[in-house]
Formats: C-alpha cells, sequence, structure tokens
C-alpha cells in the first residue's frame, strides 16, 4: 500500500472509530438515564418509525439490504488490507503493439538477492518487487553482521547490485527502497524477507 493510500486508509478508520466512539456513548449516556430518567426508559425506535415501519412492508427489507451492502463494503475493505503492493511479472516490452516479453518477478529478487549476499558482512538479503509491472518499485532489505563496512555495503547495493538490475530490465530508472539491519550473534539469519 502507497502512503497516499494508507494516509487515506488510517484518516478514514479514524474518523469511523470516532463517529461509533460518539455513537456508544451517547447510547451508554442515554442508558444510565444521563439525559433524564424517561429517556433512558424510551424504546430504541420512535412511534412514528415503528407505526411507518409496520405499515410499508419493504421498510425491513430496505433495512437489512443497507446493513449487507455495509458488511460487503466492510468485508472488501479489510481483504483490501490484507493485500500487499507486490508484482509477480515485469512487462519487459514498452509497447504491447510489439508483442509481450515478461519477466518472473522472483528471477530478478533471486538475482539481486544473491549478488547482494556474496558481498562482504551481508548475513541475509531479501527484495520484492511492489508497483505494476509498467511502474516497478523495489523493496530491499540486507541483515548485516556487526562488522561490515555500511558505507561500503550502502555504495554496493545502491551503485552496484541496483544498478546490475537497472541494466538488465533495460530502465533508466527503478526507484529503491534499501532497509539495512544489524544482526548480532543468535539472531544471525541466512536470508531476509
Amino acid at each position: 500500500m502507497d502512503r497516499h493510500a494508507a494516509r487515506l486508509n488510517r484518516t478514514a478508520l479514524t474518523l469511523l472509530g470516532l463517529v461509533l466512539l460518539l455513537a456508544g456513548l451517547a447510547g451508554l449516556a442515554l442508558g444510565l438515564g444521563l439525559f433524564g430518567a424517561g429517556r433512558a426508559d424510551e424504546a430504541v425506535l420512535s412511534d412514528a418509525t415503528r407505526r411507518f415501519a409496520s405499515g410499508n412492508a419493504w421498510y425491513w427489507y430496505a433495512v437489512a439490504a443497507g446493513a449487507v451492502v455495509l458488511a460487503l463494503l466492510g468485508l472488501g475493505w479489510l481483504i483490501a488490507q490484507g493485500r500487499r503492493d507486490k508484482v509477480s511479472d515485469l512487462a519487459l516490452e514498452p509497447d504491447p503493439g510489439n508483442g509481450t516479453t515478461k519477466l518472473s518477478a522472483k528471477a530478478v529478487t533471486n538475482a539481486l538477492e544473491d549478488e547482494i549476499e556474496e558481498y562482504p558482512g551481508v548475513r541475509g538479503a531479501g527484495a520484492r518487487l511492489g508497483g505494476s509491472s509498467a511502474r516497478p518499485k523495489l523493496f530491499i532489505n540486507v541483515a548485516y553482521a556487526r562488522d561490515a563496512d555500511l558505507a561500503g555495503l550502502r555504495r554496493r547495493v545502491t551503485g552496484d547490485a541496483l544498478a546490475h538490475v537497472r541494466t538488465a530490465l533495460d530502465r533508466d530508472s527503478l526507484p529503491a527502497v534499501v532497509r539495512l539491519k544489524l544482526v548480532t550473534g543468535a539472531e544471525e539469519p541466512r536470508t531476509v524477507h
């Protein structure tokens, strides 16, 4: 999920949470009689609403349909949270009219991981391609030992490894995020994914 979508998601969830919290607090205050003792004993639906519902058979069907739509929207939102921004194949042809050539993203990331893991001081590497097939973004995690030359490692990853990937994919630009993590002793992993 990109930053804009994540920010929008957090804002919408915060607003929804505040609305539900306020509604719950108002219901609790009403039930405790803070708005008057008589209001706490009243029915949830007013007499006019109950008369309308009993006079129109479609009313409860409409309420049920609305509840189902809200539940499906909520389920869709929940499923969208589990989706990862991941590319499975890269389109290598800039113009689909000339044909389609695809390269497995796993092949690209495996080659990149293998190269980075050969660098001195590296204990493991993981990479994934996000974004879209036409505009991929590279996310790299590198676990390094305490004795590694961090500046040299960073230079090799951003200068050599990324340059090799860009050359192999015939791309002038390939945005990348590189995360370096120091590992010590027993926690040294073989690979980082």
